[in-house]
């Protein structure tokens, strides 16, 4: 079941035994992914925009302070946690808290894209490339197209 809010899809659907409403189908998907590498031993376990994982970020030259609710915060079996980030659209503000998170928090970062094109004709997408790969040096990876590198080989998981 899903809905349509603005230009952006929320997802309903149940993963892991819980109930979440998804800002987007690519949230969705992932969440997915990471009940799925729990199944497989990969992770002990996930939170989707857990309240307890809020980052609280220092901002600007005031040191004001912006919180940061990371999309999933993942747990490794040797107790290691990682901060994995969805991304369907990459604005300035969003490039600017994920370097703060990445600047002052150990918890390595991930950053997810469904997919991104080699050669966009869009100036905007470029743009949110360049962003990303900005970030490159300060995050632990960027997977640039989760619909082909990871979900097609788990396609047959989704409840879509």
């Amino acid at each position: 079941m899903s809905s349509n809010f603005g230009h952006v899809k929320r997802v309903t659907q149940e993963v892991g035994g819980k109930t979440y409403t998804f800002r987007s189908l690519l949230e969705y998907r992932w969440s997915v992914y990471c009940e799925f590498r729990k199944q497989q031993g990969i992770i002990a376990d996930w939170t989707y925009e857990d309240p307890q994982a809020t980052l609280e970020l220092e901002k600007g030259y005031h040191l004001n302070v912006k919180e940061y609710h990371p999309d999933f915060t993942i747990l490794y079996p040797n107790g290691d946690y990682e901060t994995e980030e969805t991304k369907g659209y990459f604005p300035p503000k969003d490039y600017t808290t994920l370097k703060l998170a990445a600047e002052q928090y150990e918890n390595p970062i991930t950053l997810i894209f469904a997919s991104t094109a080699k050669n966009p004709k869009s100036a905007s997408i470029r743009a949110q490339i360049r962003r990303a790969e900005r970030l490159e040096p300060h995050i632990k990876r960027i997977i640039w197209n989760a619909n082909k590198d990871i979900f097609e080989d788990i396609k047959f998981l989704f409840d879509e």
